[in-house]
């Protein structure tokens, strides 16, 4: 038998052979004769009952262990990610004494798995055919799980939620929720059910923003605000109602990682970064040019086949829609002018609702799952959307307020909002000859409605941040004896407005320098006391803009 397994072996080494006792007093001839198939077949279950079970246990990732007819195998450290050699620290462990043996081995190299075979055969008593299957099938294993470690290396974010999600009745539920007639105002209702409070403006104004992701018309949100008002938790709030795995949700974006992003990685993602204030100025100009011009190329060095060095261009491909969040969003104004700004509602009544909704979750009043079913209903109908061209016939008879600054941007971020207002709603739309998707007057007025809010941020001088707090601060004034004269503190004004110091004194410094106020009395050493000296009327200026929208509406 052994010369048998021998020559076999030597003929095909790279089937693994095994051996199985036969019953006292019978021969292979022999079972056949009395029992024919079925006898076989139950002699062989335990073989195919142990190569069934034959899998890799991972401890952790420096630690591997295999089960196999000879010993339990350990494959301790790394494992090498070039997949040209399979070079392991091996410890094998015999089941019968437990006795432990260690040895460098390349699985892939033939001749080192023979050479470790006869060894330890020779030296430890080791049945070398019965090591060298366990060897080949550890082989296959773990050249398996490399593989998947290296595709998930290469190929981070996968469609692992999807496949599970968007189950067949789950895609049907989807179409229909987006055929729906009231679409927005339904979408606008399970974001409110997901945990977005209030904000009632910036939540469609964001969705809609993030759900151009894998579409022609690609846009970008940065919410400015002060310090703890939420603008984190609302583009994360907006973020987890999309399809997880295309979200890349960023806390840190260092100055060169843009560059060395490879193949699909930035192709129709939603990129969330939590504080554009912690990138430096090339990050910044980094993801800037991605946004404008979809790509990024450098010119790097590298060297060739032969070991010179030479000079070679790399370029990375990217489609992504963006949410940012930002403290002080006039500081990046190349920034601005390629995103829709938007700024987080700082008002008391806001505070209050926010209050109110975390007490009622800590007491249990709100439910959890009733948050997970809402954006699980939204991720779906985005996974069901597919991307269309849009003609819009009513593009030429809008025109944005020419008082708005970088205008030009404007009218394009407007147009594609439009655009992608009509893809959201693709079922319920006509198609032109061409295949691309008809914009109804009904579009052009709900983007007029949701998109209002950020028209006026580009028009007024002031940020949202600011401008709120100037509107408190007049009304103060006001309901003072003097009235518009009233000459007012730094400290004053955080009492009464209940802000913190650091938070008054940019104010009033941005105030100051855009002359909204001034500095009448006092010095730097005992402070200022200060006036406003410009009374503008912001809600008679929204009303003027909103009015001449609403007369194009209405001439279409």
């Amino acid at each position: 038998m052994y010369t048998i397994k021998t020559q076999l072996q030597e003929l095909r080494p790279e089937i693994p052979i095994n051996v199985l006792p036969l019953p006292e007093g019978h021969s292979l001839n022999d079972m056949w004769t009395h029992y024919g198939v079925d006898g076989i077949l139950q002699l062989l279950q335990p073989l195919k009952a142990q190569q069934a079970a034959a899998a890799l246990e991972v401890h952790n990732p420096y630690k591997i262990s295999f089960k196999g007819s000879t010993g339990v195998f350990y494959i301790i450290g790394s494992l090498p990610m070039d997949l040209g050699n399979l070079r392991v620290s091996l410890q094998i462990v015999e089941h019968s004494t437990a006795k432990k043996h260690r040895l460098k081995i390349d699985l892939f190299d033939h001749l080192n798995v023979e050479n470790q075979c006869r060894e330890l055969a020779e030296k430890q008593g080791f049945d070398a055919t019965l090591l060298r299957a366990d060897i080949t099938l550890l082989t296959d294993l773990v050249e398996a799980h490399r593989e998947s470690l290296f595709e998930a290396e290469i190929n981070p974010i996968t469609d692992q939620f999807s496949a599970n999600e968007l189950t067949p009745q789950a895609h049907e539920k989807a179409v229909q929720f987006l055929s729906n007639k009231r679409l927005l105002e339904n979408i606008d209702s399970l974001l409110e059910q997901s945990g977005i409070i209030g904000e009632e403006e910036n939540r469609k104004l964001l969705f809609i923003l993030a759900s151009s992701y894998k579409m022609p018309y690609l846009l970008h949100g940065l919410v400015q605000g002060s310090s703890g008002e939420g603008k984190s938790h609302l583009i994360n709030a907006i973020a987890d109602c999309m399809p997880q795995e295309d979200v890349m949700n960023l806390t840190r974006v260092t100055s060169k990682s843009l560059y060395h992003y490879q193949g699909k990685e930035l192709i129709n993602k939603l990129i969330v970064i939590q504080d554009f204030d912690g990138l430096d100025e090339e990050a910044q100009f980094a993801f800037r040019e991605m946004q404008s011009a979809k790509f990024l190329t450098s010119s790097t060095v590298v060297k060739d086949p032969f070991g010179n060095t030479r000079g070679k261009m790399k370029k990375v491909e990217a489609h992504f829609a963006s949410m940012t969040a930002t403290t002080k969003a006039e500081v990046y104004y190349d920034n601005m002018s390629r995103s829709v700004v938007l700024g987080v509602d700082e008002s008391q009544a806001q505070t209050l609702r926010i209050i109110k909704a975390q007490n009622l979750k800590i007491a249990g009043v709100s439910s959890f799952e009733s948050e997970k079913q809402a954006k699980q209903i939204l991720r779906n109908a985005m996974r069901v959307l597919k991307s269309y061209e849009v003609v819009n016939p009513y593009a030429d008879k809008l025109m944005l307020p020419l008082e708005a600054k970088m205008l030009r941007r404007l009218n394009s971020q407007f147009q594609s909002f439009v655009s992608q207002i009509t893809i959201l709603h693709q079922y319920q739309r006509k198609t032109d000859a061409k295949g691309r998707l008809i914009a109804t007057k009904e579009d052009v007025q709900r983007a007029v409605d949701i998109f209002f809010s950020s028209i006026i941020i580009k028009v007024d001088e002031l940020d949202k941040s600011t401008r709120q707090f100037f509107e408190r601060l007049k009304g103060y004034v006001k309901s003072q004896a003097n009235g518009t004269t009233y000459k007012f503190c730094t400290r004053e004004i955080r009492q009464e407005l209940n802000i913190s110091k650091t938070s008054a004194f940019k104010y009033i410094q941005v105030l100051q320098e855009l002359e909204y106020i001034q500095a009448v009395e006092g010095s730097a050493n005992k402070g200022f006391k200060y006036v406003v000296c410009y009374w503008d009327n912001m809600e008679k200026l929204k009303a003027k803009i909103k009015a001449a929208l609403y007369q194009q509406l209405q001439a279409m």
